[in-house]
């Protein structure tokens, strides 16, 4: 496998070479600052580019097309990272390689289609493929609720930091979606095309300088180049007591989610030190939470914490009958104290680094993995697979006690349901 790194001017592309694959991944990234106000309208013009283009100006047409293509695929998210929105399109195509010559061309020139040359005219998107979008995202807004886990996710991190971007609502507000015209789409559009931090990468068993002559083909580069900062979210406040809020909700099963803050980490604890104390934690079945909680209390049937470095928070979830609560949250506390008293053995830390050590191992048989890493290494400064594997190696009990120690419960939320149905666990 080989990688390399180009300055295009206003943008950056990446280029990994490696024969693991039939298929060849191209991802390009619009990345801008997180406004609040803005994301209603990224998701709605995410779904308006993915929908239709000039040249294919029907889902049909365009179905038939990627068909044509041997089914190449292209899809986007709308990704929140840390201080900045991350507006992400990608395809996936077999490579001309197991199909014909001059098919890896035709895939890109038809991703490029639908980024660089939409369904519009005068200066208005289609209104057909509008109307659907705009349907489809009110009724995404709408389901948030339908969702406990994902709507108590939601409601906790409103909670913990109402004023900050952790806060914002990932579908987006329906106050915004009614605001949005087929005119200030457009506008929208040509502001992200030439205002944002561009990335490209492109993973395959590819060419270097073929690659780089038709990214300088298709590619329709921004007009201004962009500077880009830090990431990570940071909190200058830690509670001395925890806040705690209960709703209720038509549910057989409450949920139940602990908000800890976590006091700013060292470039090493966030990418390694951090991994292993969740993972000992509440990273599996052998882990403290799930222990305690599951198999000696028969509290939950399943509990699990989850630790978000862009957002220095970690999140600790569980399924539970709301009668149990005082005795479940009671357990956490204690399992969370446990830690900082460095109440764990050498077996388990060990058992974390395997984990995290085969994961590195499973990346390079995986496309979308690998392109997370090289992404989290431009975007993030994280290590590469090679470092990651040498530096997991170097974590100690010291260092996850004294981690152990910045973790700070701030929020506990219920959202509370019917009863529980205990035979289930």
């Amino acid at each position: 496998m080989q990688y390399q790194k180009y300055n295009k001017g206003n943008y950056n592309l990446h280029i990994i070479q490696t024969d693991r694959f039939k298929t060849i991944d191209i991802i390009v990234n619009y990345k801008n600052e997180l406004k609040k106000e803005e994301i209603t309208i990224r998701n709605f013009l995410m779904d308006m580019l993915l929908s239709t283009c000039e040249k294919y100006p029907t889902t049909r047409a365009l179905a038939v097309a990627s068909e044509d293509l041997y089914n190449i695929s292209v899809n986007g998210t709308n990704v929140r990272s840390g201080k900045y929105s991350i507006l992400s399109f990608k395809c996936r195509f077999l490579n001309e390689k197991y199909t014909e010559v001059g098919m890896n061309e035709k895939s890109i020139a038809f991703f490029m289609d639908m980024l660089y040359h939409p369904n519009v005219k005068k200066g208005c998107f289609d209104e057909i493929s509008f109307e659907i979008v705009k349907k489809s995202l009110e009724e995404d807004i709408r389901s948030i609720k339908d969702n406990p886990r994902r709507y108590s996710l939601l409601r906790l991190y409103e909670i913990m930091a109402p004023n900050s971007k952790i806060s914002y609502h990932a579908s987006g507000y329906l106050e915004d979606l009614d605001k949005i015209t087929r005119e200030n789409l457009y506008t929208y559009y040509q502001t992200i095309r030439n205002t944002s931090i561009v990335d490209i990468f492109v993973i395959g068993d590819i060419d270097f300088s073929q690659v780089e002559a038709w990214m300088d083909t298709y590619i329709i580069p921004p007009e201004n180049r962009i500077p880009t900062g830090n990431h990570i979210l940071t909190y200058t406040d830690v509670r001395s007591e925890e806040q705690i809020v209960k709703e209720q909700a038509d549910i057989t099963q409450s949920q139940l989610l602990i908000g800890c803050k976590v006091e700013e980490l060292t470039a090493f604890e966030r990418q390694y030190v951090m991994n292993i104390y969740s993972f000992i934690l509440g990273g599996g079945g052998d882990s403290k939470l799930f222990q305690s909680v599951r198999e000696k209390n028969s509290l939950c049937y399943a509990i699990s914490s989850s630790y978000n470095y862009l957002n220095h928070t970690l999140v600790i979830s569980a399924g539970i009958d709301a009668k149990t609560y005082d005795k479940t949250v009671a357990l956490i506390r204690e399992q969370i104290e446990s830690m900082q008293s460095g109440e764990f053995d050498e077996e388990a830390i060990q058992k974390a680094v395997a984990v995290f050590i085969s994961g590195c191992k499973e990346v390079e048989d995986s496309s979308s993995l690998l392109s997370n890493t090289y992404l989290s290494h431009e975007y993030l400064g994280n290590d590469l697979l090679e470092e990651k594997i040498e530096n997991i190696k170097k974590v100690t009990k010291k260092m996850i006690v004294e981690l152990a120690k910045k973790v700070h419960v701030d929020t506990i939320f219920l959202l509370e349901g019917g009863k529980y149905e205990q035979d289930s666990v």
